[in-house]
């Protein structure tokens, strides 16, 4: 039996999922698979409290301290590519969220001029990820970074933003930002990543907002958790991303949950993931167009599931997980980067991760 922990995470629901719950109450029931699909996601459970082997606080620690005095929130794993973490506010709090024990804090605008430089100083870089937290629950930062960016760092072709404001409280847009994402367009391409989890997300005001996003110039794609009790069947999926494509929205990662404290509940088995994603996409349930790919999370980074990319199991539950990423590329790109315990290097210089398997019971 799982021994007991406290559980530390603040439960955050806006009022829009509140409202948004009475009226699934009200439509499908309180106990109905709807309901559950929102609540699961948002409130609190007991069963956070028991710790399995899930031993994670954080993901992936790829951060850039060395360089220059540069602001905590700069992570970068890639050539192409600096993740931004702009804000760790969010409007709600996901119950199997990585960020969850991360501290609230957010760049500050005199943190702008030393980021731009740095990106700026850099000609490998030609993206960036901008992440938390949810940087659309900081707009006016949120864009005085982009403005900055455009005018002294001409080599960036693409800005991401990752965010799940548009189905946690569409109500916070407005037509400022709106107008913003148009005004930039001809310098730069924005793409937005929602994560959004079952169809039942997609209301009236969040199909707006994507809508009115994408009129503004913004591409819109979806990252997707897979959850036991929230997607984990055939149908429930069918129906999240045949509605995705009726939106223009692309399908990008279907993610396997992240092993991080109190969140066993979630998890299913990779083997149980893995048939979902090969009758999903195999079958002619749903278009190849809308086809996502089952990755993971692991504390080296993201990993799509290949031929040859999971090893053997051990008795304590752990997978070998082979990738591509090779260490002297890493320390190429962030010199402050530590491989975690978790992993080690094979004899072609490649990184080999633990990760930790899910339970179907």
């Amino acid at each position: 039996m799982p021994e007991l922990k406290k559980a530390a995470f603040k439960q955050k629901v806006p009022e829009y999922l509140e409202h948004l719950l009475a009226s699934i109450r009200s439509e499908f029931g309180g106990k109905s698979p709807e309901y559950n699909a929102i609540y699961n996601q948002y409130f609190y459970s007991p069963l956070e409290d028991l710790v399995g082997k899930e031993h994670n606080l954080k993901h992936y620690e790829a951060a850039l301290t060395s360089k220059g005095g540069l602001p905590h929130g700069l992570e970068r794993l890639y050539k192409r590519q600096l993740v931004i973490d702009l804000t760790m506010v969010c409007a709600a709090h996901c119950r199997y969220c990585l960020r969850a024990n991360y501290e609230p804090v957010q760049i500050k605008r005199s943190d702008i001029e030393r980021i731009v430089a740095y990106i700026a100083s850099d000609k490998h870089l030609k993206e960036l990820l901008i992440t938390g937290g949810d940087p659309f629950m900081v707009p006016r930062l949120l864009m005085e970074l982009i403005s900055e960016v455009v005018k002294k760092a001409p080599d960036i072709k693409i800005i991401r933003i990752g965010t799940r404001l548009p189905v946690q409280s569409p109500d916070k847009f407005d037509e400022e930002l709106f107008g913003f994402f148009k005004s930039y367009g001809q310098s730069i391409s924005f793409e937005c990543a929602i994560q959004i989890n079952h169809a039942i997300e997609l209301q009236e005001q969040s199909r707006k907002i994507i809508e009115v996003l994408q009129k503004s110039g913004v591409r819109i794609y979806s990252q997707n958790v897979l959850l036991k009790n929230v997607n984990d069947n055939i149908p429930v999926l069918v129906e999240l991303y045949d509605q995705l494509r009726y939106l223009g929205v692309e399908a990008h990662y279907l993610f396997h949950p992240v092993p991080l404290i109190g969140t066993h509940h979630f998890r299913t088995s990779i083997a149980t993931a893995l048939t979902l994603i090969k009758e999903l996409t195999s079958s002619g349930r749903i278009s190849g167009r809308i086809k996502p790919m089952l990755s993971l999370m692991t504390d080296v980074g993201k990993v799509t599931l290949y031929e040859g990319t999971l090893g053997a199991k051990d008795g304590q539950g752990y997978l070998d997980i082979q990738t591509n990423y090779r260490i002297k590329d890493r320390l190429r790109w962030n010199p402050d980067y530590l491989l975690p315990d978790s992993a080690r290097v094979d004899n072609q210089g490649r990184i080999i991760v633990k990760y930790l398997d899910g339970r179907d019971d």
